[in-house]
């Protein structure tokens, strides 16, 4: 496909790519994303890691605090953050659908929108991309950055 000097411009300031990466506009659908957390205490940051769903996908970069059902805790509240590259890692939300996030053995060092690897819910399978470590939420209590965030494959 050919682009004009216009088009192309207008692409990226769209957010869209025309390198070889798997870039996607991660904020206009539904989405899961990787996180890390901590809550906040005196004695300071208590690590931990979870899975959040987003029906809508576009208010993870506003600050919105998604339900508690929509937040699967992959190690508990101290254990530190989860190693999320190189091995399967599973987490059943209190709905009992499960998402099972693949991601590559290296994906951390990878750019932002960069593939990293796969996922998949009761329903449909997803493709994973490393995230920018963007603030999810923060509601006074806890606070979210997500590592990598996956979309329909």
């Amino acid at each position: 496909m050919k682009l004009t000097a216009f088009a192309s411009v207008a692409l990226l300031a769209s957010g869209a790519s025309t390198a070889g990466t798997h870039a996607v506009n991660k904020r206009s659908v539904e989405g899961v994303h990787l996180a890390n957390c901590n809550r906040y205490s005196f004695a300071g940051p208590v690590e931990f890691s979870q899975i959040i769903y987003y029906a809508d996908d576009t208010p993870a970069g506003k600050s919105a605090v998604p339900s508690t059902s929509n937040q699967c805790r992959v190690t508990k509240e101290g254990q530190g953050f989860k190693t999320w590259e190189g091995s399967s890692v599973t987490c059943i939300f209190p709905s009992n659908t499960y998402f099972t996030a693949n991601i590559q053995s290296g994906a951390a060092g990878y750019n932002f929108g960069k593939y990293a690897g796969s996922g998949k819910n009761n329903y449909r399978n997803f493709n994973c991309y490393r995230d920018n470590n963007l603030m999810l939420f923060d509601d006074g209590d806890y606070y979210c950055k997500s590592i990598y965030y996956c979309r329909d494959a």
